[in-house]
Order: structure tokens, then C-alpha cells, then sequence
């Protein structure tokens, strides 16, 4: 078993808990409809690269990563620097990662209207409503552990709710069937989830294959200016960055760097 497989397992254990404390059919009473979610489609619409930086307390490869900087700073940083959306991690077991920093960020009284992703591991429709009720804009479909009719139904059910969506592939197989259900934000993850092997050229020899209007995210492996213009020059209009930031000794900086391409 990988450690995807191994995340997924244990998820689906912890949902059969938090159904049975929070059920379904009081998440959608608290839900308010009249809320507006931030557009990430929009806020990733530019003729320049968009930079989605992450909040990761801690990855299954590399241990713990907010060492230097946390929470609090980070959130700051990242909203300073008017980044154009932050994803925040909030898988518990592997991750370390909690939904309540969704809210948390929000309350921030330099909050600027940034879109919050929540990035997860969705097997559930549970999980699309409890990502409305804690206030997110956007969460993350991921191919390689849905079926095609998953993925149209939980697209289906988030766009209901006005939740962005970014589907995740790591391959062409991948790519060929979310293409069949017209998404509007795809992102491309350089990271094989199975070997957690980093390669820059995954976005690369895919990117072409994806239509002009959908938004192309290329996720995980993005370190330098470098890596930021090689992805410009092949049609990406985002990254999704968190590692190399989160480490970083000052972020608002590392931010300030990435964007020095050309």
C-alpha cells in the first residue's frame, strides 16, 4: 500500500467519525447560501503566472516543514505579498493540517478578498459541504483516487454551492478523462503521489493538451525564477507553490523572487 493508498484509508475512517458527530443534513441548515465564495478562476485569469502559495505544517516525505516560520507568519506574509490565492492544507494525519485555519485566515485583519483553496483529499460529497461551511472558496478534485462519475458529481455539487475547482492529474490517462467533463481549472501535479518523485516535465509534455480556456496550475517542484519562466514560456497562468516558500527563511521575499522572471 502507498501513501496515498495509506491517507485515503485512514480518511475514510475519520469521515464515518465526523458524520456521525456533524451529520450531513446540518452542515447543509448552516450552510449560507447568500455568501459569495471569492472567484479562484478569476483571481487566476491574468497575462502574467499567478502564484497559489501553500500552508503545509508537514509533508510524509519531508517530515516537518514549518520549522522557521508559522502559522500566523505565514498567512501574513503570503497576503502582504498579495499573492493570487492560498491553499491550505487541512489533512490531519499525514499533513498535520486543520480545517479551522480556513476560517482563521479569513478573520486576519489584512484579509484582502485573496481565495482560500482547501486542499484535501476528497472522497466524499461530505466533504464538499463542510468546505462551504468553513468559509472556502475553492477545493481540490484528485483524479487518481476518483472515478469519472465521482469527479462530474462532486464538480457538479461544488459548483452548486459556488466553490471553484481545481481537478488534480498527475498523467495524460488522467488528463484524457477530466478533459470529458469540461473543467475550468486543472492543475498538473509534478509529484507522483505513489513515489512522491519530483519532475518539472510532467506539466511540460502535458500542457499542450489542455484547451486555451481552461486554467493551467502546474503544482509541486517550483524552487527558482528559472522554473517560474519555463512554465510562463509553456502556457501555465499558475503555480501552485509550497515548499520551497514555507522553508524559506522569508517567504514575503522567496515570493518577490519567484515573480523575477522573465
Amino acid at each position: 500500500m502507498n501513501i496515498l493508498e495509506k491517507i485515503v484509508k485512514q480518511l475514510k475512517i475519520d469521515l464515518q467519525e465526523r458524520k456521525a458527530s456533524l451529520p450531513i443534513e446540518i452542515i447543509k441548515d448552516n450552510i449560507s447560501f447568500e455568501s459569495e465564495s471569492i472567484s479562484l478562476y478569476d483571481a487566476l485569469s491574468n497575462d502574467y503566472l499567478g502564484i497559489i502559495s501553500e500552508i503545509k505544517d508537514t509533508s510524509p516525505s519531508k517530515g516537518k516543514l514549518m520549522t522557521e516560520n508559522n502559522f500566523n507568519k505565514l498567512a501574513n506574509d503570503y497576503l502582504n505579498a498579495n499573492v493570487d490565492a492560498i491553499s491550505i492544507v487541512t489533512e490531519k494525519n499525514y499533513f498535520n493540517g486543520t480545517k479551522n485555519n480556513i476560517p482563521r485566515i479569513k478573520s486576519f485583519a489584512n484579509y484582502n478578498s485573496t481565495p482560500i483553496l482547501r486542499k484535501d483529499f476528497i472522497v466524499d460529497e461530505y466533504q464538499i459541504y463542510e468546505s462551504k461551511l468553513i468559509n472556502a472558496d475553492a477545493i481540490l478534485l484528485i483524479a487518481s483516487i476518483l472515478n469519472i462519475d465521482q469527479l462530474k458529481l462532486y464538480l457538479e455539487i461544488a459548483y452548486s454551492l459556488d466553490l471553484d475547482v481545481i481537478i488534480e492529474v498527475h498523467n495524460e490517462l488522467e488528463l484524457d478523462q477530466v478533459l470529458k467533463i469540461d473543467p475550468k481549472i486543472i492543475g498538473i501535479n509534478n509529484r507522483d503521489l505513489s513515489t512522491f518523485k519530483v519532475d518539472l516535465n510532467t506539466t511540460l509534455n502535458m500542457i499542450n493538451k489542455i484547451p486555451v480556456s481552461v486554467i493551467k496550475i502546474s503544482e509541486s517542484g517550483i524552487y527558482t525564477s528559472d522554473d517560474m519562466s519555463k512554465l510562463y514560456q509553456f502556457g501555465c497562468n499558475a503555480v501552485l507553490i509550497g515548499e520551497s516558500i514555507i522553508t524559506s527563511i522569508n517567504p514575503y521575499e522567496k515570493i518577490k523572487e519567484l515573480r523575477d522572471y522573465d
